[in-house]
């Protein structure tokens, strides 16, 4: 355990952030399962209007800090990609 106040403290927020960061990093799944099985299920317009909705939810974790933009931005175009190729 932390001795100085700066330390205790420090813990604190640690706790707080990384509480936060789980339900974001949970949201992030949730949202990339649903629009997976959308894609498997090739439903193009569903999955479509799914795609705009995990484009915010990922970009909005890159903006916090908890995901790196360029994951995101693999992310987004795979998901692009296989929406693509169902849709044909």
């Amino acid at each position: 355990m932390p001795q100085h106040k700066s330390a205790k403290k420090r813990l604190r927020q640690s706790e707080r952030r990384k509480v936060v960061n789980k339900s974001v990093k949970s949201n992030v799944a949730t949202q990339l399962k649903a629009i997976d099985k959308l894609i498997k299920d090739k439903k193009v317009e569903d999955s479509m209007a799914k795609l705009k909705q995990v484009m915010s939810v990922l970009h909005k974790s890159t903006k916090k800090k908890i995901m790196h933009l360029n994951k995101a931005s693999r992310t987004i175009s795979k998901l692009q990609k296989n929406i693509s190729a169902i849709s044909k």
